[in-house]
Formats: C-alpha cells, structure tokens, sequence
C-alpha cells in the first residue's frame, strides 16, 4: 500500500497553500484539496453498463495535488495517493439536490478515518496530462478520450497549470452502492469554504470548487457585463408553473437552486441505448414577448374574420417545442419508442443578450398603449448599449438559464441524460430584427455599410478582407466590400508609403495616427487628397462607424434583401405577421460580427467543460481493449470561430448558374449558412480514430457521430427528387479545405451547406461507408447525426467516377425526411446513413420536389435513432393554437410558406420561383358582377388548395352624415372553381361596400387621370390541404391548412369608386410589412405610434 503523506505537517501545509482556488479554506489541518470534475458533467453523464464494476472520472487538480498524490512526471503516471484525497473530499448526492456540509478532514467517503485503509482498495489513480485550453486528453491506457473547450480553460483559470487525473473506481464498493438504474446520483468533490467561500455562496459551509467558480465567474459577468441577468437561480419548470407563450417561469429562491455544477452517472440496459437527437432548438425569450402582442392584422371594427386574432398568439415558442419534444423522448408513445439517452448538438439560444419578456408591456384596451411601448422595447439600436434600458430590457442569460433549467428537470423527472455539444449560435452576442434587412453590395444600404466599416476599423478584419478582394474568383458582395477597402488603403498609401495593412505589421505608431499626420502635412498642398484621406482616416479609427450606428432611421428602412429571409417563418408567422408584432424597427441589423468565441464562456462553465468526447459504452474501464463495448458515442464541438460571409475563394451562384461546370473548390457563394472553420480538428480526427477502435473491439458494436455542423444537406431550393432527376446536382469533390486551385471540382456547394471546413475528404475516405466502399483503415461510422440546416435528411452516399481519369465524386443516392417517408432503417455495419435533425424548436423547412420552393413547413422535430436495428423515426410537436388556455402553434402554417413563395420570388439564388398569386387587368365594366381575372403559378396549380377569396376594404374618415367612421366591410367572391380558379366575381353587395371604402379613400393623380384608393384592402385567400404528389409524400400532412393566406393589396378606381380598375399585391414595403402611418392616424387610442416614435423613442 501506499505511503499515506503527512498531510497535518507544516510543510506540506504551506505548500498546499499555494495556488488555493479563492474562497476555499487553507486554515484546516489537514489542508483541502481543490479539484473539478471534468467528467461526468451536466452535458458529458457516465452511463454506466448494467452489472459493469470498474469506471473512471477525470479531474483536474490545483498544482500541489501532483506531489501530495505521489504522482510521477511521467504521463501517464500512477498517482498513488490520490485515493486519500479522493476519501476526503469525492461524495455521491442525489441528482435533485447537492450537499452543502460535510467532514473533508477524513476518510468520510469510506469511512475509513485519519488512516485511509479501506480506499486503496477501490480507488485507483493517475496523472494524465495538464490542463489547458484545447488539451487532447488521453486515458492511461493512452486512448483519446476528450478535449477541454478553451473557454473552459478561461472561466477555470484558477486551475491553470493544474494537472488532469484519471480515477478508477469500483462500483462494487458501499460508498457507490446508491448508484443505480432508477434515478441519477451526481458526484461531487467537496472542500470548505472561508469567509469569502460563504459569501459567494451563502447558506453552506462545504461546496465544490467549481461551484466557487462558477459563482465568481457570474458575478463577474455582472461587474465586468453590465447586462448579464442578476438572478442566477433556475426557472421552476415543475408541473404547474407557467407556460412560457406569453410569460416566463417563476424562478425558485432556494440556495440549492443556483446554477451550479452536476456531475450525473447512472447504470442503464445492458443492450444498445436508444439514441434520441435534438439540434437548432433556438430557445429564445423574445418569442415570449412577441406573445404579449395583441396587434391584429385587421384592427378596428371588424366581425367575421374568425382568423383574426392577435399575432402574438401566432407564435411559435420554441421553448415549449423544446420540452414537449424532450417529454416525448422520455415517455415515448405515439408509435415512438423511449429514448434512453438525448444528444443536443448546438443552437441551444439564438443570441446571448435577449429582450426580457418582464419588461415588456401587455394588454390592449382603449388609452392602453402596450402596442406601441412593445414596439419601442423591440428596438434594438436604441435600447441595447443605452445604460438603463440595455440592462432592464436585454440581459444577458436568460436563454441559457432557460435551457439549463430544462436539461435539470428532464435529469430530475425523467432520469434522461443529455450529452451537449456546442454550435454557432451559443456565440453569437446580441439579436437581430424580426427581419432583418442588408442589401449585399449596396453600399446605400445601412447594414451592409455597417460591415463594411466594421472591417475598415478593425485592422484584422481589414486584412481578411482585403485577402478576399485580391483572392476571391467572383462575387457582388466581395466585389463592393473590397471597392471602398481599396479605395481607404489607397488613400493611405498615397499619402504614407505604405499600406495600412504594411504599417501595422511594421509596427508603425498606428494607421489613424500616420493617417492623421499625412492629412496634416497635405493641407493646402492637395486639398482634394487632403479630404480624401480624412475620409479614410474616419473610416479606419471608427469615428465614421460610430456616427453611422447612430443613423436609427436608416437602420429601419426597408430593402428587399434579407440577411437571414426564414425568421418570421421559423416564427411560423408570415413577414407582415411578425413585424407588426415587433414594429418598424424589424429590420436592423447590429453588427455584421455577431460571433463571438468569448460568448461560449457560459456554455462550457455550465454544461460541460469538454469540447468533444468519445464513450465507448458497456466497456470497462480496467480493460485496455474494451472488448465490452456495446456502441461508440462521439459527439463532436463546433469549435471557436465560423464562416459566414464566405468572401474568400468564392463563385457567385447567380452569375454562375451553371456553377457545376466553373469556379473552385468553394462554390457556395457569399453570405452562406455559416461552415465550421476548425472542425474536423487533428484532436477530433484522433478521437474518431480511438471511436473506430472501440466499435472494432466490441462484440457487433455501432458507431454514431453527433456534431452541429453537417456533412451533407441540400441547400433550400435544391429539392430531394436531385437525387434521382439531376444527378449533377446531388453531388461533390469532398476537399480537406475550403480553398484551391480556381479549376477545382466542387468541394463546397449546394449539397453541403453548414458543413465544415476542414478534413471532409478524409472524414469520407476513413470514416464514411459509401455505397460498397468502406473506410481506409478501420471501422466504419454507422450514424452521424448532425442539425444546423434546420432541414430534416437522411442522406446516403456512394463513391462515383465518370472515368478512370476523372477525380471520383460523393453522388448522394438517398435523401428521405423519416417524418414525410416515415421510418427509415439503415443498420449498423451496412451503409453510413448522414443523418439532420430538422429543428427541436423552430419551425423546420423541408422541399421534396419544388411542391412550395424553399418553403414546405415542417413542425419542431428530433430524431429518435434505434442503433440495435438501424431504425430512424422523426420525433416532432404538432400542438395548434389554444390549449388549455395555453397558445401553441407548432403545426407550421401553409398560409405562411405561401407568402414566402411570394415575398421571394424573382430570386435566382432562392430558385426563381413565380408568383403564386396575380390579379389579372379588369376590364372596364358597368355596375353589376364583377369578375376579377387570377393567374396562378404552375407551381400553385399544382397546389390546387384555393377554396375561397374575400377583400376586407376599410372605410375611414367622416361618413355622409359627418361621423368618424373607422370599420372594416368583407367583400365575397364567387370563384369559378375551387383549388386552381380563373377568376373571381364580386357580387352587387360586394360592390357597395367597395364604394362605401372608396368614398373615403385616397384621391391621387398619375399621368393627367385622377383615381382614388381604398385606404387599406387585403386579400383573404381560403385554403385547403393540398393532396400529396406521391402516395409516400404527403408533405402537408402535419400542416395546418385553415388559416387563410391574407396579405395586404392595393385597389383602385378612376371612376370615382363606382367600379374597380385595378387591384393587386404592390411591391416594397407596403406589400411585404404593415402600413405604419395607417395605423397610427387611425388606432392610436389602442396603443399604434407614428413609425419615427418607435424608430427613436424621446
């Protein structure tokens, strides 16, 4: 056995005392060692195999933990006396609730006392590596087993230069007796706090050093973040509390129910475990304050629109999406098996600041203005970095606590575990408008100017995209960006000598200042370059940047583009829906830089500190071969940087619209669903290999990969039925970079967008089985689970050649969504099946064959993967509108993708999709039946879902008898046929009605003839389900149909309102977002504002 160290000396004391976490107590005799768990943790459970006896947990340790354990400099090296430590200060807490006093002076975890003499023989110890940012940690054995996520390393830097150890433990001893296979425990390593220990965390004596941590780390996100969110309890999600579609939570006020470290093991079956995937959940408190919204799109007196209730009860939250998919999972039903296990790959929040939903205002009454306070509250701009209202209405937190309180309940309730991955979005800083608006390459265009002056004021960013300008192959956006770029270093260079990317990397005093300098010099000699270059000089020091962001009404002007056209539909809401709900100010756009690697800081000190892992389950940790794996779970980080506006090597797909044939490596174009930089990673190629030794070692065991980033998913317009009618547009030249000669077959196109950078060849040639070939060298992936394209796929691939000169191709020989073509079953050890898991929160999109473009909704969804048969469900939410009171709209709504198909059309890179919907000329006609001609897409023929058609036309303004009318008339058609009608006739009343409206309209004048305008018209078109293209593809069979499509319309006559002349969708805003000024001159008393007092609130 051996020595036990005399920890009671006083030298040992005195060297323990160095590099103490702060807030532990060093004034005990013996002194406490500090460690952190780095697994299990709340994101990384140890499963343990049913009648498995040996399993280890690593921590990391404070530095004078090597020498007081024993541990050699060798790695790896036995520590033989860690056991002692492990004694004292390792305890075992129900999952529900942690300790908060205990003895950490003696052997308390064995009982054993002062002399340790049980622990040895259940404990076993190593020092395995150092901790550090992106460290590969391998086990004894050597085997890659994790990697530590840098941020990590930053929010533990009081243990930085601490030692990482293995510890084996027998799980035959007593003290792991209450491990089991009902509910989870959770291990802790427990030390006593001082003064300043119980300050930080009140009501307890003992806690665990990461929960000190922990706790400075929030704080001082409070002192250092101004915003971050004060109250850092979890939010009560137990039976009984709030739903979170109009309200958040209450929040519980116990100490023990602070966000805090768990570190949960459990035994499970000895078989294969049930794999349930979740990805692109995108909790998002903002969708709780979009449900307080009582604006409506007819708003006034109006009866008979049944479909006219407030927006607000429109959205979809993807919070209670999240926990009815997760309450599903756990309990199964509804020809759904149970899952044993969720994996949650990334996007858990939209953004890190949110708006709080408390602060917002609610109600609709006459003399209530909530409407309009809400409009003001949405308005990012002016409120975000203002000193009081960026606190109190966009902290920092919420979103992650929401989540974090949710991953407790399903460990609490349902005993499920959850392993965590990180995507994009737990990185991105602050929201966006509800659609938010850039126009690439227009450089009138705020937020395009604003990334532009972004890149011009930051010298790193200045460098990326001046590379781009000289590099990139082709490209609006790369082509103006570089312009004004150019235009600056010229400036520059003409007056220093240099240019500014020269100057910093010589180590000149600074750009601005030789700049300011050289403008100084010219004065009076060269007027005009003089100006020039203090022009540039503004551009480049930010002063230009900073008077731009303060032009709040440019940043609200509508433009076509949109950085990002699917939010309001991932709100299942219609364009005009969700921005009457959030007010004109749906369109700006903060940065053009949202992600931020330093965001993940709240990721990885919360769920989990490990970036990616390997669990070989059913495997002993004693046994070096793991012969008793069952299956391999790897589940694999986003990594710390993205790649999103893509202004590299680059081939713009509009002007390349045969982009097979031309271009480079890199054929996704500019602005493009975000591709992961890092991955795959030398660390995260190791670990998959140590994954296909484990799979290999086992008695018929899986292999599944899980990541945010895919591997293959069709671009929105690309429909699945490319595989099998445009085989040119199902495949690609997998490259292990984005970059290459500019006569490069494909690597980066329509077939993987959201992938990763990095190793994709060689993750196809040594990973992959496609078609007959198998992997180079090892095992096979049986499963990689991926999300981030919010497109639910289960795509197979083969190796092809058009030659045995030609390079051999990725052909994509299946994609099926398993909730539209139900189960699918791809067994282990047959054939890799690339699997997306739609979205676990939004509403996900799906486009089998062009049946609505881009635009076919799909409801929130998983996946639920059976590794033991290969079967593949859908796993999805389909609650609609009220119940229980409660407003779920999780069913995605036809009307919304019928708008899209509108408000999108004309877009070579959204697929050039028509109109679905026109008025055809009116001729001139007398008083009687009026018919108004309808010309439909083919595409909406196809449809053949149209069952009714009705104008609402507002008559406003003083009535013949002098009173204040404000009132909505409903004016029915006939259609000559239902599903795909010609036209529509309006009846005698219909036209009275119409001329009530017009009598009160707009009088105007073009091209020397007056006409007049009804002030305010939509269009009410009825819909049905439309009937299925195939037999196995009823894609509208989880939609909800009976909403109309209403949208608003312009109608006209030039006879003084006697007969119609004209009427129809008008383009720009007025045909896509609410008519500010209408609403405002005639609802002011319910709370509508003249747009300016929304745009910059006094």
């Amino acid at each position: 056995m051996a020595t036990v160290p005399n920890l009671g000396s006083s030298a040992a004391n005195a060297q323990s005392a160095k590099n103490r976490i702060p807030g532990v107590c060093d004034c005990s005799d013996p002194v406490d060692k500090s460690a952190l768990i780095l697994y299990p943790s709340l994101g990384t459970p140890l499963l343990l195999k049913e009648g498995q006896t040996k399993c280890s947990i690593f921590i990391v340790g404070e530095s004078s933990l090597k020498a007081a354990s024993g541990a050699g400099g060798l790695i790896p090296a036995p520590a033989p006396n860690l056991h002692v430590f492990v004694d004292r200060h390792l305890r075992l807490y129900s999952i529900k609730e942690k300790g908060t006093q205990t003895d950490t002076t003696t052997g308390t975890l064995f009982g054993d006392g002062n002399t340790c003499a049980t622990a040895p023989q259940h404990i076993k110890a190593w020092r395995v590596g150092r901790f550090g940012a992106g460290v590969l940690i391998k086990d004894r054995h050597r085997r890659p087993f994790a990697t530590i996520a840098p941020m990590a390393a930053q929010v533990y830097k009081d243990l930085q230069g601490g030692d990482i150890y293995e510890i084996e433990i027998d799980l035959k001893a007593a003290p792991f007796q209450g491990i089991n296979s009902g509910s989870f425990m959770s291990f802790a390593w427990m030390v006593k706090l001082n003064d300043a220990g119980k300050q930080l965390l009140p009501n307890a004596t003992h806690a665990e050093p990461q929960d000190l941590m922990i706790a400075k780390f929030l704080r001082e996100q409070s002192a250092k973040d101004p915003f971050h969110f004060a109250n850092i309890q979890e939010f009560d999600l137990s039976k009984g509390a709030r739903t979170t579609a109009n309200q958040l939570p209450p929040q519980k006020t116990g100490s023990g129910e602070r966000l805090q470290s768990w570190h949960p093991v459990k035994y499970m079956p000895a078989r294969p475990l049930k794999l349930g995937h979740l990805s692109d959940v995108h909790v998002n408190v903002r969708h709780t304050a979009m449900g307080k919204s009582m604006a409506q799109v007819l708003e006034g007196d109006v009866a008979g629109a049944e479909w006219n209730a407030p927006v607000g009860t429109k959205v979809c939250n993807s919070f209670d999406a999240l926990r009815a998919l997760f309450e599903k999972m756990a309990l199964g039903g509804d020809k759904i098996e149970k899952a044993d296990v969720v994996l949650l790959t990334g996007d858990l929040i939209d953004f890190n600041r949110n708006l709080n939903p408390a602060q917002v205002a609610a109600g609709k009454a006459t003399g209530n203005k909530a409407i309009g306070e809400q409009w003001k509250s949405f308005n990012l701009l002016a409120n975000i970095d203002d000193p009081a209202n960026g606190k109190r209405l966009y902290p920092r937190g919420l979103d992650d606590m929401l989540v974090f309180s949710l991953v407790r309940e399903m460990y609490r309730k349902h005993s499920l575990p959850v392993f965590m991955t990180s995507g994009n979005h737990e990185a991105y800083q602050v929201p966006y408008g509800i659609s938010a608006r850039v126009e690439a390459g227009d450089m009138a265009n705020w937020a395009f100017k604003l990334g532009v002056l972004e890149t011009a004021a930051d010298p790193a960013k200045r460098s990326e995209i001046a590379r781009a300008a000289v590099t990139g192959s082709g490209g609006a956006l790369r082509d103006r960006a570089g312009t004004v770029v150019d235009k600056v270093s010229g400036w520059f260079k003409s007056a220093t000598g240099v240019s500014p990317s020269e100057a910093a990397g010589r180590g000149v005093e600074g750009v601005e200042q030789v700049a300011r300098a050289a403008e100084n010099r010219l004065g009076g000699l060269n007027e005009g370059l003089s100006k020039a270059l203090k022009t540039a000089r503004g551009t480049l020091d930010g002063s230009e940047l900073a008077a731009h962001r303060k032009q709040i009404e440019a940043a609200s002007d509508w433009t076509r583009g949109k950085a990002n056209e699917g939010m309001s539909r991932d709100h299942n809401m219609t364009i005009y829906e969700a921005c009457l709900a959030y007010g004109p100010t749906y369109g700006q756009a903060l940065t053009g830089f949202n992600f931020h690697s330093g965001q993940f800081d709240w990721f990885y000190a919360l769920f989990t500190p490990l970036a990616d892992v390997v669990v070989a389950y059913g495997a002993q940790s004693d046994d070096e071969s793991a012969a008793g794996t069952l299956q391999v779970i790897a589940p694999m980080g986003w990594g710390t940087d993205e790649n999103f506006k893509n202004l590299g090597e680059l081939a713009d797909p509009a002007k390349l619209p045969h982009m097979e044939d031309f271009g480079g490596v890199d054929r996704q174009g500019a602005g493009i669903l975000p591709r992961a930089t890092e991955s795959w990673s030398t660390a995260q190629f190791e670990l998959l290999s140590q994954a296909q030794k484990y799979k290999a070692a086992g008695s018929k065991a899986s292999l599944t990969v899980a990541s945010h980033f895919t591997i293959v998913s069709f671009d929105e317009p690309q429909p699945y039925s490319n595989v099998k009618k445009k085989l040119v547009k199902a495949r690609l030249w997998p490259h292990n970079s984005a970059t290459g000669l500019p006569d490069e077959p494909a690597g980066f196109n329509h077939v993987n967008v959201g992938t990763c950078e990095r190793g994709l060849a060689h993750y196809f040639e040594h990973y992959v089985r496609a078609g007959r070939r198998r992997p180079k060298g090892g095992a096979q992936v049986d499963w990689h689970l991926s999300g981030h394209s919010h497109r639910s796929g289960v795509y197979q691939v083969e190796w092809q050649s058009d030659g045995p000169d030609t390079k051999p191709y990725i052909q994509v020989v299946s994609a099926t969504d398993p909730g539209i073509h139900e189960v699918r079953t791809v067994p282990a050890d047959t054939q890799t099946a690339l699997i997306v898991s739609s979205c676990g929160g939004p509403i996900g999109y799906q486009n089998l064959d062009g049946e609505l473009g881009a635009w076919t909704g799909r409801p929130p969804a998983g996946t639920l993967l059976e590794p033991a048969t290969g079967k593949i469900s859908q796993v999805s939410t389909r609650r609609c509108r009220i119940e229980d009171g409660k407003a779920y709209n999780e069913k995605p709504r036809l009307c919304v993708a019928l708008d899209y198909l509108h408000v999108m059309s004309g877009l070579p890179a959204k697929g050039n999709i028509d109109k679905p919907l026109e008025f055809g000329d009116i001729p001139q006609f007398a008083m009687g039946n009026t018919q108004i001609p309808l010309r439909l897409s083919r595409q909406m023929k196809k449809l053949n879902c149209i069952v009714s058609l009705t104008l609402w036309v507002f008559e406003g303004g003083k009535d013949s008898e002098k009173n204040d009318v404000r009132k909505w008339h409903r004016v029915d058609t006939k259609l000559d046929t239902l599903g795909s009608p010609g036209n529509a006739t309006v009846s005698n009343e219909g036209m009275a009605a119409l001329s009530r409206a017009f009598a009160t309209g707009v009088v105007g004048k073009q091209a020397d003839s007056a006409f007049r305008r009804i002030q305010a018209t939509f269009c009410e078109v009825g819909l049905r389900k439309p009937e299925p293209m195939k037999a196995d593809e009823d894609w509208a069979l989880h939609m909800q149909c009976t909403d109309p499509w209403v949208f608003p319309i312009a109608v006209v006559s030039t006879n003084a309102g006697r007969t119609m002349a004209g009427l129809g969708r008008v383009g720009g805003e007025k045909g896509e977002v609410p008519d500010w000024y209408f609403l405002a001159e005639h609802f002011p008393a319910v709370g509508y504002l003249p747009p300016l007092e929304a745009i910059r609130p006094k």
